[in-house]
């Protein structure tokens, strides 16, 4: 287009006046004390997760308990030699290449 604009740019935000803020009067009951992050210290680091060391209901106790001992149950070796089969077709085979050697 043939036409040009006058094209200004915004003006300048104002610089932020620092206001002064008053002064905390240190408060007589409850006097300020450093800050002990040491191990046995007041404050505890943030961010770690207590979750281990809470006392949990005891419903909760149950099923997590309940969930590992089904995990660590183990079928016995004469019942777990049966779930690793193979298939017919592969058997037949396997039959039929070892009835070439029977005696």
């Amino acid at each position: 287009s043939s036409s040009t604009q006058n094209i200004t740019m915004a003006p300048r935000k104002a610089a932020k006046k620092e206001a002064t803020p008053a002064k905390k009067t240190s408060d007589p009951l409850f006097p300020a004390r450093p800050r002990n992050f040491n191990i046995g210290g007041a404050i505890r680091p943030q961010g770690r997760d207590l979750s281990r060391f809470v006392k949990w209901p005891k419903y909760v106790r149950i099923q997590r308990q309940r969930a590992i001992l089904y995990q660590r149950l183990k079928v016995p070796p004469a019942i777990n030699q049966f779930t690793k089969v193979i298939s017919r077709n592969e058997a037949l085979s396997l039959f039929n290449l070892l009835n070439n050697y029977r005696p």
